[in-house]
């Protein structure tokens, strides 16, 4: 069979954005910042690995980015549809979004290293840990063009619920006021303090 076109296609570049954050990150960690407020700006820098952190232009070029590295990953890693890929509605899966950007930023980072290490670690580590992660999560879900409702939705809200939250919340306030009277008992004369075998009791 004759080849057509390329064998292979390249990683997608990220926005100009993504590229300068994730280069000013890389040379830091090359050469940390010596002086205090420089450190400080660097820990307010927004990493495109962690979305939620983004804003802006960032947040809309990774969104553009992981879209084509999600095609990417599909096109140039997978083979037999009996393996998960990453479906369509990725964007409506949080842990997609969260585990993609990862997986982008770290092949990425690739792109910095003289030796293949690197990438031979992204091939061997973090791709299958990638790909085993999307099969336990999303299971058979979603297949192309059948997005599923995430299933323990009911459960999340359930947690949430205001009712159960205050019950939380008054056991978070028992246990302080326990570890305040242990704390206390811990530091009377030895002549007043409640016998071990009564802390233990009353625990």
């Amino acid at each position: 069979m004759p080849l057509v076109g390329l064998m292979v296609r390249p990683f997608p570049e990220p926005g100009p954005t993504i590229r300068t954050a994730m280069e000013q990150l890389q040379q830091a960690t090359v050469e940390p910042p010596a002086d205090e407020e420089a450190l400080r700006e660097l820990a307010q820098m927004p990493r495109p690995w962690d979305p939620a952190a983004c804003t802006g232009s960032m947040r809309t070029e990774l969104w553009a980015w992981l879209d084509m590295v999600a095609m990417w990953v599909n096109e140039q890693h997978l083979w037999n549809v009996t393996r998960t890929g990453i479906p369509e509605c990725w964007p409506a899966h949080p842990h997609l979004v969260h585990d993609l950007a990862v997986l982008a930023c770290s092949r990425y980072y690739t792109s910095f290293a003289v030796t293949p290490a690197a990438l031979e670690d992204w091939h061997r580590y973090g791709l299958p840990g990638f790909l085993e992660r999307l099969r336990d999560r999303l299971g058979d879900g979603c297949q192309p063009g059948k997005h599923q409702p995430r299933p323990r939705n009911e459960r999340d809200e359930t947690h949430a619920s205001t009712t159960v939250r205050r019950g939380r919340r008054q056991r978070y306030r028992d246990d302080v006021d326990r570890a305040g009277e242990l704390a206390a008992a811990a530091t009377q004369p030895d002549d007043t303090k409640p016998a071990h075998n009564d802390l233990h009791e009353r625990w």
